[in-house]
């Protein structure tokens, strides 16, 4: 990307303001948020739509879903337009936005807080190299081959955090209940999570096929205690609720993005 570019982010919410933070060092970028201004007396905000748009090749589009289409119309150059915004289809941001541009859908995650996010994309492909090169800096992109899948990539990493948390409350009260403090059992069950999910990756890229449950296997002993753990999980169908969980998910982001 030529360092002569300049980009344009407009909303620093949840998602907006994690994006600016992870870009304003490598990056020249200008945000434009009204209604976080005093909130962030140290950021130098750009005054309005119109200046984002005569100074910036690039758009980062961070605002409300139902606020993306009333920002659009007020582009009057062509950019490449780079969109979180859950719902609003490619069709949608080319359709308002000036002739000539360039769409890309992103979906990230809240662990792009911490540069650790899973981000699905799909959009014109021109715009790929360019979405990529900014939002690897925010975690791992997926490109998905079909848009119906982004709401997919809602359910399985979008929604997933929540189902995650809940997984580990769920661990560290197992915990108290064999007799652990909840603070020791929760400083555990994070431990056990992160070190869990580390030894997979580093396994699965000595083996890309690996799947998880030849991974499980190799820490279930004959008779042990892991798999009569298995064994109640599997009584109360914790897999197939997770499915369930995630497909449902996914479900409620194509009716959410119909009715946009």
């Amino acid at each position: 990307m030529s360092a002569n570019y300049k980009i344009g982010i407009l909303g620093l919410g949840n998602m907006g303001f994690p994006i600016y933070e992870a870009l304003r060092q490598k990056y020249f970028i200008i945000p434009y948020d009204p209604y976080v201004v005093e909130k962030y007396p140290k950021i130098s905000f750009a005054s309005s739509i119109e200046e984002i748009d005569q100074t910036t090749q690039v758009i980062i589009l961070a605002v409300k879903p139902n606020k993306v289409v009333e920002v659009l119309r007020e582009f009057q150059k062509p950019k490449t337009f780079l969109s979180i915004a859950a719902g609003i289809s490619i069709e949608t941001l080319a359709q308002h936005s000036p002739e000539g541009s360039t769409c890309v859908r992103l979906m990230p995650n809240m662990p792009i807080i911490v540069k650790e996010g899973a981000i699905g994309m799909y959009g014109d492909r021109a715009g790929y190299s360019l979405a990529r090169e900014l939002f690897s800096h925010l975690g791992e992109i997926i490109e998905v081959s079909s848009e119906d899948l982004m709401d997919a990539v809602t359910g399985v990493s979008g929604s997933s955090p929540a189902f995650v948390v809940s997984f580990i409350h769920g661990l560290a009260e197992g915990g108290v209940k064999a007799g652990l403090s909840y603070q020791d059992s929760l400083d555990l069950v994070l431990q056990t999570v992160k070190g869990t999910c580390i030894l997979l990756e580093e396994a699965r890229k000595k083996n890309p096929h690996l799947h998880p449950i030849s991974f499980r296997n190799s820490v279930t002993s004959p008779g042990g205690t892991t798999i009569y753990g298995l064994e109640k999980l599997e009584e109360g169908g914790f897999h197939s609720l997770l499915m369930k969980a995630v497909f449902t998910a996914a479900q409620r982001a194509s009716e959410l993005g119909k009715k946009k």
